[in-house]
C-alpha cells in the first residue's frame, strides 16, 4: 500500500507498507518510484517520507532514490509507544 498525503503542499508526503513476508522483491522500490513519477508529472515537486530511525532497509530505499534527510521528528503510536523517525526528501527525476 502506498499513500500519497498532503497533496497540497509544496512536498506531499508519502506513506508505504509492504506486507512482511513480500519484502526484498523489491516491490517497495517500484511503488515508492512510481509515486514519485506521479507526484512529479503533476506537480514537479518532490515527496518528502517519513522512516522509523532504525528501519535501515526502509532507510536504504529512500536513499538509493537520491532521498537526503531533512529532519527528524517523534511518532507516537495508539498505544504510546514512540519512534523517532527521520525525515526525507526525494527529489521528483526532473529537479535532481
Amino acid at each position: 500500500m502506498v499513500g500519497l498525503h498532503n497533496t497540497s503542499a509544496a512536498e506531499p508526503e508519502m506513506g508505504i507498507w509492504i506486507k512482511e513476508s513480500q519484502h526484498g522483491y523489491g516491490y517497495g522500490r517500484e511503488a515508492v518510484a512510481a509515486v514519485i513519477s506521479f507526484a512529479a508529472a503533476i506537480r514537479q515537486a518532490g515527496i518528502r517520507v517519513s522512516v522509523v530511525e532504525r528501519n535501515g532497509a526502509s532507510r536504504r530505499l529512500a536513499e538509493s532514490l537520491g532521498g537526503s534527510v531533512v529532519g527528524s521528528r517523534l511518532l507516537r503510536k495508539a498505544d504510546g509507544v514512540e519512534h523517532p523517525e527521520v525525515v526525507y526528501r526525494i527529489p521528483a527525476p526532473t529537479d535532481g
